[in-house]
């Protein structure tokens, strides 16, 4: 006999990883406690190493009463989390190993613990984290709450997830379910370049040419790759001193290109929620360079994944649909004729076709992009004239002096290396 019930969908948790730093110096507790947290990862991942357990549930079975024996006063929830910790070492372990990489046997380093959300408590007005040690012994970390961390402790939509202590700060995280995307009306189509996001933007009767334009993120990674060139050569007899400071130069690259992309992602989906648009993003899984040295490290470095990462999970929180489509011949095929060019046509920055057809080349894979989705029934039905595209001025949806401060050029006297 059939069952007439259907299925239950499951939609995915959004899950928000939130800093919080330490308001004073926390107690000496919580030293201990992460030192007996480490005791117990480092016993749970000989365990697993000694019996060749490959789960975390047959880990758990095995190490948790030696663990409870070897630290009474740890509180039971911990002695659990320590074990989660423990399979994923080893899991990274075996992978490694797989891989040919693994040579010693793996611990824990660092100090660190991590709870659960039913492991602690957290006051959401004052910011106070009440972290249980054992029975009758608890320690209170007060931390400092800003702005964006008001977002998640005042909205009781996100719940609490598990919580990592560190020495000098703690992650916490957030998870919510995110809102049902919505039945898009237009859609904006988006060719990932190294400069900008060229696209089309279609509603029913009118289509527009936009670009998002991000110039200050490739000055600025050659401004300090072009520093850490001088770094390492001015420090070449001091490698220690060199790591170091070309770790500094790194994480101030990061941080100012993270910043960018943040911008840039928030001013599109800030538009595609006021069309209530579906956006249309190539899928670049699995894309390789076999250029030369140079192109191939600056394409290495250009930060396309990272984009598409902010765009798909900020749209998720937003109820924004995204579309990822094959990106296959979208630069050199013609959307009017469907030819594929073989060989480079028009000049650097314009596509030309035997038919006739010139478009800017960043456009052109742009529609092509649209016309993917379209085929496939992705687009909500909406048709459109390629042709439309090609008189119509083009909307700038993010330029540089609408938000982020400007970058001086990556070629300036501060960035060239002297001969």
């Amino acid at each position: 006999m059939k069952s007439n019930t259907r299925p239950t969908l499951i939609r995915r948790m959004s899950v928000r990883s939130t800093v919080f730093y330490f308001d004073s110096q926390p107690p000496s507790e919580a030293r201990f406690l992460m030192e007996d947290f480490r005791l117990a990862t480092n016993g749970a991942i000989r365990t697993g190493l000694r019996t060749g357990v490959t789960s975390r549930n047959a880990l758990c079975k095995l190490a948790y009463k030696d663990s409870r024996r070897e630290l009474p006063g740890l509180y039971s929830n911990h002695h659990a989390s320590a074990i989660a910790v423990a399979a994923g070492i080893l899991k990274n372990h075996r992978r490694r190993m797989r891989a040919g990489l693994a040579m010693r046997p793996p611990y824990l380093r660092r100090l660190m613990m991590r709870a659960e959300n039913q492991a602690y408590k957290l006051d959401r007005k004052e910011g106070i984290v009440d972290l249980p040690v054992r029975a009758g012994l608890h320690v209170k970390l007060k931390l400092v709450v800003s702005h964006y961390h008001r977002r998640y402790l005042d909205d009781e939509a996100w719940s609490l997830g598990s919580l990592t202590l560190l020495p000098d700060r703690v992650i916490i995280a957030f998870r919510r379910t995110p809102p049902k995307p919505y039945a898009p009306k237009s859609v904006l189509s988006l060719d990932t370049n190294e400069r900008s996001l060229d696209g089309v933007f279609l509603r029913e009767g009118s289509s527009t040419a936009v670009r998002a334009e991000f110039p200050d993120v490739a000055i600025i990674q050659q401004r300090h790759h072009d520093r850490r060139k001088r770094l390492q050569k001015k420090k070449a007899n001091d490698r220690r001193t060199a790591r170091t400071l070309c770790k500094r130069e790194g994480q101030r690259e990061h941080h100012r290109i993270e910043y960018r992309l943040h911008q840039v992602a928030n001013t599109i989906l800030s538009f595609a929620k006021s069309q209530e648009s579906a956006i249309v993003l190539e899928d670049l899984t699995g894309i390789r360079h076999k250029k030369s040295k140079d192109l191939n490290r600056r394409l290495s470095t250009w930060p396309r994944r990272e984009l598409h990462r902010l765009i798909e999970y900020k749209a998720e929180d937003k109820g924004i649909p995204i579309i990822k489509v094959d990106p296959r011949y979208s630069s050199k095929k013609c959307p009017m004729c469907g030819s594929v060019q073989h060989s480079r046509m028009g000049t650097w920055s314009e596509f030309a076709c035997e038919c006739g057809w010139r478009m800017d080349r960043h456009i052109n894979a742009s529609i092509n992009l649209l016309q993917t989705a379209s085929s496939k029934g992705l687009a909500g039905g909406l048709w459109f004239d390629p042709g439309a595209f090609r008189h119509d001025a083009m909307m700038i949806l993010y330029e540089p002096a609408m938000a982020a401060r400007s970058e001086p050029n990556g070629m300036s006297e501060e960035a060239v290396v002297p001969p």
